[in-house]
């Protein structure tokens, strides 16, 4: 039997060495209890530290969305209020549009009728200058730094470009943002949206356009792309043409009554008046032009002198014709806040996502990276009772020497 001896010095380092260890283990126990997490630093748990911090980032991310939703939602709803500012100013337009046919004006009134058209024309170009709570042009698309719309002599031109930036609001979910000023106030409908009829500008006699409109979709989609001309022969006779002036085949012919509606190729238009020898009336698809244009082509017209019957005539048609378009103008800016307003519906919609995703992303998180309170205080009474247990026992070994067996 042999004996191995155990020094006091190495006695003392082992004792210390668990002591040590035992301390660490409560000194952790009370780093997780006062800052609730299991999990401080990637040697506490390594696999939940990775996991825990790509839920962060996910997190995160969240929160960048969370941040671009309400840019985006900001603009969006500047934009619905400028459209509906926009409306309310079309349809005082189109009041004194009606104003202006049918009340018997002097050439002074519909001057003063003209004035406030240009007032409230100036006004439109402000709003579709409009910026963002940025200093951002509105509807600039992507050259949004700049006033995007210009106004001279010859009229107002866009100097944006076509770019419509789409916002990412939610995981796989992007928005589009304000529409670009080209296609809001450059790209306007005219007529009925559909089709658009109008006196030629050289009609010497009193011809007025009434309502028109397709009645066979079919008949006017087979052959109506370029349009149509009524050209009267005689105050009371005309021929339909296509738009290059040529005779339909077969031809097509009719005596005119002042009232009645002519039926051609899937259109009905109405005409008033007497037109003369040499007239013609056109009917084309609905083109795209600016709304300031309509507005200044609608005032150029109340200031136009209207002295003759030929010149009231033509004063009348170009009423109508503005008439049409400003109806048509209304309808279209009722469109584009319906468009805006449904990409504010996603921004809600996408909010909710955002929430319920969050609340999923936060939940794991919780369960990888917080302490269990209970437990750990649990745990922590035990390791300080162990702790204190060790101590004690140390002491009683540290004091066992021959020479206290001596004494």
């Amino acid at each position: 039997m042999s004996l191995n001896r155990i020094s006091s010095n190495t006695l003392f380092e082992s004792n210390i060495g668990r002591l040590l260890s035992r301390q660490a283990e409560l000194i952790a126990t009370q780093d997780q209890i006062s800052s609730g997490r299991r999990v401080n630093t990637a040697a506490d748990d390594p696999l939940a530290a990775g996991a825990a911090l790509a839920i962060d980032r996910s997190i995160a991310e969240l929160d960048r969305f969370e941040l671009n939703a309400n840019v985006l939602g900001n603009r969006l709803n500047l934009q619905e209020s400028n459209l509906a500012q926009a409306g309310d100013a079309l349809q005082r337009v189109r009041e004194l549009t009606i104003q202006a046919a049918n009340a018997p004006l002097s050439t002074s009134d519909r001057a003063s009728i003209a004035r406030e058209i240009r007032q409230i024309r100036d006004g439109l170009l402000g709003i579709a200058n409009g910026v963002d709570a940025a200093g951002r042009y509105l509807f600039g698309g992507a050259q949004d730094d700049r006033p995007p719309f210009v106004d001279s002599p010859t009229g107002v031109s866009y100097v944006g470009d076509q770019v419509q930036r789409r916002v990412d609001v939610a995981p796989a979910l992007a928005l589009a943002d304000a529409d670009p000023g080209s296609e809001v106030w450059m790209r306007v409908p005219t007529g009925d949206g559909r089709v658009a009829a109008a006196a030629a500008p050289g009609n010497t006699g009193t011809g007025l356009v009434g309502t028109f409109g397709i009645v066979d979709a079919a008949a006017w989609a087979a052959g109506g792309s370029a349009g149509y001309r009524i050209a009267f022969s005689s105050p009371t006779a005309y021929e339909i043409q296509d738009a290059a002036g040529l005779p339909l085949v077969p031809p097509q012919t009719g005596t005119y009554a002042p009232g009645a509606s002519i039926a051609f190729e899937g259109l009905q238009l109405r005409l008033d008046g007497a037109p003369a020898a040499g007239d013609v009336f056109t009917v084309s698809p609905s083109a795209r032009q600016d709304l300031f244009g309509t507005l200044d082509a609608l005032a150029d017209a109340l200031e136009a002198p209207a002295t003759t019957a030929t010149e009231r005539a033509r004063q009348q048609n170009a009423i109508f014709v503005a008439l049409a378009n400003v109806s048509a103008a209304q309808d279209h800016f009722v469109d584009r806040r319906a468009a805006g307003g449904a990409r504010l519906a996603g921004i809600d919609e996408a909010r909710a996502l955002r929430e319920a995703t969050s609340v999923t992303l936060k939940a794991t998180l919780s369960d990888l990276r917080d302490v269990n309170i209970a437990e750990a205080a649990s745990r922590l009474a035990q390791q300080s009772t162990a702790l204190d247990a060790a101590q004690l026992s140390f002491q009683r070994v540290a004091s066992l020497s021959l020479f206290n067996y001596l004494r």
